[in-house]
Formats: structure tokens, sequence, C-alpha cells
């Protein structure tokens, strides 16, 4: 994971490897705060990620509506769920 201070946020970026011998979707939830008050959440859904590969994603979390964004965000992990395909 990797969270960089945005303009209008903060720029998230998420990896996930598969190693389950079939395909798997998953849920990460994460926060990104400043320790300070500003807290943004997110839910990302990785699907069908082949095994032995990785799933990617980012997102632009926060906006301005909620003052400036963070210069060293912290990123916490509030859920992790694999779900694996059945045969």
């Amino acid at each position: 994971m990797r969270a960089t201070p945005a303009s209008s946020g903060v720029r998230t970026e998420i990896e996930v490897a598969n190693t389950y011998a079939r395909n798997a979707t998953y849920s990460v939830q994460i926060s990104i705060a400043d320790g300070k008050g500003w807290t943004a959440y997110n839910r990302f859904w990785l699907q069908d990620v082949p095994p032995g590969q990785t799933g990617r994603d980012s997102a632009v979390i926060g906006s301005k509506d909620m003052g400036p964004a963070p210069q060293v965000p912290k990123i916490y992990i509030d859920e992790f769920t694999p779900l694996v395909d059945r045969k």
C-alpha cells in the first residue's frame, strides 16, 4: 500500500497477491488518517485475481471539504476479506 498527498485528498494505491490455487476476490477496507482528526475511508474490491497474480487498484480518498490532506498520511487496514472461487 502507498498513500501520497494530493490536491483533493490522499492518493492511495493497493496491491494484493493471490497465493491461492484458484481465482480470488479481495475486499479491503482502509482508513487514511493524520492522527489529528483528519480521517477518510475506502473499500477496494480486487476481483477475479488469478492464482499467482497480483490485483491492483488506486483511488483518491478524501476531499477538499475535509480540509488539507495529511502530508504524512497513515494507512490502516480495517478489514481484509479474501473470497476464493469454488471448483
